[in-house]
């Protein structure tokens, strides 16, 4: 059986050292930042960081049938999850405090692989602020379905459109 959530809320250390709560919610605060995997095939080297947009909050209680199980009936475990979109860093613009610009992202095409994943809450670090690029207009290029999930309700209402790009904002929020 899976259980749908409308919040996730993170704890987080705040710059000056003290603790804060975010709440993220798929349908109005859904962005957020997590540690960049340290593989080899990483989104982006140079950036320390992965950004998504939450489309769902689950959980679900699973039990391991596999070779070693145990037989008895007892051994569900719950298992929290979120199911992302993820953003990628457009590194044809120049962003960042040396370029004193902040960094331009946009969502990784619908139709490449991870585009799309199934994440563990428990390693989003906390919430982030996406800006859209309002200068650069709407598209319905990056994802193949006009009907999806995917589109947060007001984009819904913009012909199926989504901001083309987005800013990175990294200044703290209080």
């Amino acid at each position: 059986m899976l259980f749908s959530h409308k919040v996730l809320r993170v704890q987080y250390t705040t710059y000056d050292m003290r603790r804060a709560q975010a709440s993220l919610n798929p349908r109005s605060h859904a962005d957020f930042m997590a540690l960049a995997p340290s593989s080899p095939d990483t989104r982006d080297s140079d950036h320390p960081f992965v950004y998504g947009r939450l489309i769902g909050i689950f959980h679900a209680y699973v039990k391991y049938l596999g070779p070693g199980a145990s037989t008895s009936h007892g051994d569900y475990r719950q298992v929290d999850f979120i199911w992302v979109r993820w953003f990628q860093r457009d590194n044809s613009f120049e962003g960042g405090l040396d370029a004193q610009r902040l960094h331009r992202f946009q969502f990784v095409r619908s139709s490449s692989p991870g585009a799309f994943e199934f994440f563990d809450p428990a390693d989003v670090l906390r919430d982030a602020h996406m800006i859209p690029a309002f200068a650069y207009g709407r598209t319905s290029s990056l994802l193949s379905y006009s009907q999806s999930m995917a589109r947060q309700t007001r984009e819904l209402d913009e012909g199926n459109k989504e901001w083309r790009y987005h800013f990175l904002n990294m200044y703290v929020r209080q």
